[in-house]
């Protein structure tokens, strides 16, 4: 008798702790699982707009590296084209023209001068040009509207939205070139020289 009512009061106590455990022990409530998943969501919004913003910027600098860096080749190209002159034709000294003509060393004519580009003109609703050097046996080249055959141009740069040559003393020229690509503008200002001691005729 003893013994059964000693085992009745073993299976109370541990009915009782069971059941006190049940009341102690606590689990994630709707409320706080929703709560998480804003902190999370929250957190990765500004993730992935710090990912899209780095990316976005990179994008940029990366558009203009190459943008000035085809500039500078257009321009050094320009520059070489000039050193192989022996004299300059066109414009008189201190003028101003869009158009450069020089002789080279085997008495050619050579024009330096822009044609516009019709399709990047049309996409930016603006006249864009390319630069192209012109050589010819001819020795009449008209500084306003020079004639030419496709076959002896050779292009020097694109993306010219304006250029201007200045004879600054009988050997060297001053170039002010404005470049245009899509919404980036450059403007540089050069100056090249013939390879020899060069003429003004």
């Amino acid at each position: 008798m003893r013994k059964s009512c000693c085992l009745s009061q073993a299976e109370a106590f541990c009915t009782e702790f069971v059941a006190e455990n049940r009341h102690t022990e606590k689990g994630f409530t709707l409320i706080e699982v929703m709560v998480v998943i804003v902190i999370i969501s929250l957190f990765s919004a500004l993730l992935f707009r710090f990912y899209f913003q780095s990316n976005a910027t990179q994008t940029k600098l990366i558009g203009n590296l190459q943008m000035q860096s085809a500039v500078v080749t257009g321009v050094n190209k320009t520059l070489r084209a000039i050193r192989t002159g022996t004299g300059f034709l066109y414009p008189a000294l201190n003028e101003e023209s869009p158009i450069l003509i020089f002789n080279d060393f085997e008495n050619n004519h050579k024009a330096i001068f822009t044609i516009k580009n019709q399709e990047a003109s049309k996409k930016l609703n603006k006249d864009i040009f390319d630069l192209y050097l012109y050589t010819t046996d001819s020795k009449t080249i008209n500084p306003v509207n020079p004639a030419h055959e496709p076959k002896n141009l050779r292009l020097l740069t694109s993306d010219v939205e304006d250029i201007s040559f200045r004879l600054s003393s009988a050997n060297s020229v001053v170039i002010n070139f404005k470049f245009q690509k899509n919404e980036k503008a450059f403007q540089i200002v050069s100056e090249g020289s013939l390879m020899n001691s060069g003429e003004v005729k």
